[in-house]
């Protein structure tokens, strides 16, 4: 995995670890009601990737290959793979807000910045 792919999959995992911590200035939203409607995520990377296991995947980054790429390479349109990690990862918002970990405004901050992120991510950026 080259630098530049490392580092924004670390910029993902610790921005995700932090909490947001680093967003304590407010932000304007709206309140956010408990309408919580988790649906189980049916496909895993795997499965969009069109790979047989994580090996596969790390194999590829390691070899400098990003989402994009591995997902192009298998015919598989790279918009599933970001929809499917905005999907987890949105989820993954949704249980710390539900759970008193995050605050609704700290919830709205990362769910803002959660396209970008991935869409870096996905492309190696």
């Amino acid at each position: 995995m080259n630098t530049k792919q490392m580092l924004m999959v670390s910029t993902v995992a610790i921005t995700l670890s932090m909490g947001g911590t680093t967003w304590n200035d407010a932000v304007q939203a709206s309140s956010i009601e408990n309408t919580q409607t988790t649906t189980p995520i049916k496909e895993d990377l795997l499965q969009v990737l069109g790979v047989s296991s994580e090996e596969d995947i790390y194999k590829a980054q390691y070899e400098g290959q990003s989402l994009a790429e591995m997902a192009r390479a298998n015919h598989v349109d790279v918009q599933k793979v970001i929809a499917l990690q905005l999907a987890e990862l949105t989820e993954l918002l949704n249980e710390r807000l539900y759970s008193g970990s995050i605050s609704p405004e700290q919830y709205q901050a990362q769910c803002a910045e959660l396209p970008e992120i991935i869409i870096k991510s996905v492309y190696a950026m």
